[in-house]
């Protein structure tokens, strides 16, 4: 069943216009929580590419940009909650509306996760300061291309309420699986042969952990295609994302 679209309600000689006045109100609250829910998903997509560049530049200015915009984001999406919550109390939607204000409150905790998880990448930018180590495990940027890609059409999947494309994008999900079992995999053998350099193998351990942060970034993508499905069909079909 798809979702119940936004008009204005027709005026009547009994109503005086009341329930046009709400539905156009209700349509301009939605667009401009829509807005800012774009403007979330462009934050979280541009702190993936920065925590990745200053990892792999050693760039650590850049990586403590990363770790202040995740703050940002906290605030960021505290406002969409709150801006729903006003929605839902004074206007009192219904059906497919109510639906797709529960949807964006899921989504925008996810966009802000996601945020997180580029600073917990930037965080181990960090710790490993002048250590090239990270550049010598070129998967973890094809990982981090699946997982911006995977982002980006979640988030398109749900603004256009396209199923088709949420279902596609849950289907990249092998991709990133295959890369984070292989980059483990590596990475793992390559601590066991640092046996004794105690740095090297906390550095190669940052670098796994750099790995975790994007498969969680995939995680939250599909939780975002989850909530498109439910969006257009009105079922909750659980695809072994992410839980809080």
């Amino acid at each position: 069943m798809e979702a119940a679209r936004i008009r204005p309600a027709r005026m009547s000689a009994g109503n005086g216009g009341s329930m046009s006045t709400v539905r156009l109100t209700y349509s301009a609250d939605r667009a401009d929580i829509l807005d800012r829910l774009r403007l979330q998903h462009a934050r979280a997509d541009r702190s993936i590419v920065d925590a990745m560049q200053a990892l792999l530049r050693r760039d650590l200015v850049l990586a403590r940009r990363v770790c202040e915009a995740d703050s940002d984001a906290k605030e960021v999406r505290y406002g969409i909650e709150e801006a729903v919550t006003s929605i839902i109390a004074l206007q009192q939607p219904v059906a497919g509306d109510l639906r797709e204000l529960m949807s964006i409150v899921a989504i925008t905790l996810n966009l802000e996760r996601i945020a997180g998880h580029a600073e917990g990448i930037a965080r181990n930018a960090i710790f490993l300061e002048d250590n090239p180590v990270a550049a010598t495990e070129p998967d973890l940027w094809r990982m981090a291309d699946v997982v911006r890609e995977m982002l980006q059409s979640a988030t398109r999947s749900f603004l256009e309420r396209d199923q088709r494309l949420a279902r596609q994008t849950i289907e990249r999900d092998d991709e990133v699986d295959d890369l984070y079992a292989d980059i483990h995999e590596r990475l793992i053998e390559r601590i066991a042969d640092a046996e004794g350099d105690a740095d090297e193998s906390d550095a190669i351990t940052h670098v796994l952990w750099c790995s975790h942060n994007l498969e969680r970034i995939g995680d939250r993508a599909l939780n975002i295609c989850e909530r498109t499905i439910f969006l257009v069909t009105g079922r909750f079909e659980r695809q072994h994302g992410f839980d809080d």
